[in-house]
C-alpha cells in the first residue's frame, strides 16, 4: 500500500513543478519580441489548466483504485474467499462476470489481461483453494467518477466502512484544514463535510468538463487555487492511508500497540512518549503504533528507551521496575512519515 502512495505523491510534485513553472514561462511569453509567441499566453493558460485537472484525477483515481486492490489482496492472503466481507465477494463475481460478458479483456481499463487469467483467477477463487487471486479489476470496478459516494462504496465493499466520513478527523485533513483558515484546530466533528465534498466534486467536474469535450471553464482556478487543489489531494490521500493502516493494524496487530490516553497522548511534540510497564518484550528499532477509530493509525519505531535516565536497549515484557514515577520510563519513537 506504501508504494500506491509514494507514487500519488511523486506525481503531485511533478504537477506542483508545472504549477511553480506557469507564471515565469508565460511572463517571459508575453515579453517575447515575436508577436506570435505572445499569443500563445492564453492558449497556453487554457492547456495548462486542462492538463493539471486531468493529470491530478487521474492521479487520484489510480490512488483510490490502488488501496482498495492492495487491502483486498492483503485479505485474501490471510482469509479464505468464502470468509472475505460479503460484499467484496457479492462485487467480484458480478464483475467478473460482467467483464466476461461484455468481451472487452484486454481493451481500456482492462488491458493487459487476458480471459484466460480472468477464468483462471475466478476458478481459484471458487475452488476453495488457500492461494488464490480476487481479479483486481473486477475489485476496483465502479461506474461513475470518484465524488464521495463512490468513494465510501469502494472501501465499504472491502470492509472499511463511512471512508470519506473518517478522513474528516485524521490527522493530515485536520492539519490541511487548520492551514487553509488560519485556525488552531478543526471542530470536534473534524473538517466540515461540505470542504471535503466540495473540493471533490470541483476535481470530478473539471475533469468530466475537459474529457468530454466541454472546453475548459471560461474562469480558470489561477496558479494558487491549482496548489490548493493538489495540496488537499495529498492530505486527503495520506488521511486515507492511515485508515486503512489502521485497519489492517487492527486486524493482524503487528508490532506493539500503544494506548493514547485524553490529554492526546502517548505522543509529546510528536517523538516522545511515555509507556507503563510494557505487556511485551520491546527494543530498538521496533514497530509501534496507536490506533484510533477516528483517525485511523499513527505509526514509527523506537528510536531509544530509558530508564531513569539510563539508555538501554530492550526491554523484557513485564520485567520488574524500579519505584519510580510512570514519567521516569520514556520511550522515544519516531513518527513515521504518512
Amino acid at each position: 500500500m506504501r508504494s500506491t502512495l509514494d507514487e500519488l505523491s511523486t506525481k503531485l510534485g511533478d504537477l506542483k513543478t508545472l504549477v511553480e513553472s506557469i507564471k515565469p514561462v508565460n511572463l517571459a511569453m508575453a515579453n517575447h519580441t515575436d508577436p506570435a509567441v505572445r499569443q500563445y499566453v492564453p492558449i497556453r493558460k487554457r492547456f495548462d489548466n486542462a492538463a493539471f485537472a486531468i493529470v491530478l484525477y487521474s492521479s487520484f483515481e489510480k490512488f483510490i483504485e490502488g488501496i482498495v486492490a492492495a487491502y483486498a489482496q492483503l485479505e485474501s492472503r490471510r482469509l479464505r474467499y468464502a470468509e472475505l466481507p460479503r460484499k467484496l465477494v457479492k462485487k467480484h463475481l458480478a464483475r467478473t462476470a460482467e467483464m466476461l460478458f461484455r468481451g472487452r479483456i484486454g481493451e481500456g481499463r482492462y488491458v493487459g489481461l487476458t480471459e484466460m487469467e480472468v477464468v483462471k483467477n475466478l476458478f481459484g477463487c471458487l475452488s476453495g483453494t488457500e492461494r488464490y487471486t480476487p481479479n483486481k479489476a473486477a475489485v476496483v470496478a465502479h461506474d461513475r467518477n470518484l465524488g464521495v459516494r463512490e468513494i465510501d462504496e469502494l472501501f465499504a465493499t472491502v470492509g472499511v466502512e463511512q471512508m470519506c466520513t473518517r478522513v474528516r478527523r485524521a490527522d493530515a485533513v485536520v492539519e490541511w484544514y487548520r492551514n487553509m483558515n488560519g485556525s488552531p484546530a478543526a471542530s470536534q466533528d473534524g473538517v466540515p463535510a461540505a470542504a471535503i465534498e466540495e473540493r471533490i466534486n470541483d476535481l470530478v467536474e473539471r475533469r468530466n468538463q475537459i474529457a468530454h469535450g466541454r472546453g475548459t471553464p471560461d474562469e480558470l482556478p489561477g496558479v494558487d487555487k491549482m496548489g490548493e487543489a493538489a495540496g488537499f489531494i495529498q492530505a486527503f490521500a495520506k488521511s486515507i492511508f492511515a485508515i486503512t493502516v489502521g485497519r489492517y493494524l487492527q486486524d493482524h496487530h503487528a508490532g506493539v500497540q500503544l494506548v493514547r490516553r485524553q490529554n492526546g497522548g502517548p505522543y509529546q511534540n510528536g517523538k516522545v512518549v511515555i509507556i507503563n510497564q510494557p505487556a511485551h518484550r520491546i527494543f530498538r528499532g521496533q514497530a509501534v503504533f496507536v490506533l484510533e477509530e477516528t483517525f485511523g493509525a499513527r505509526w514509527g519505531r523506537i528510536q531509544s528507551l530509558r530508564l531513569d535516565d539510563v539508555g538501554i536497549q530492550e526491554m523484557e515484557a513485564r520485567q520488574a521496575l524500579p519505584m519510580a514515577s510512570e514519567s521516569n520510563w520514556i520511550s522515544s519513537i519516531q513518527r513515521a512519515p504518512a
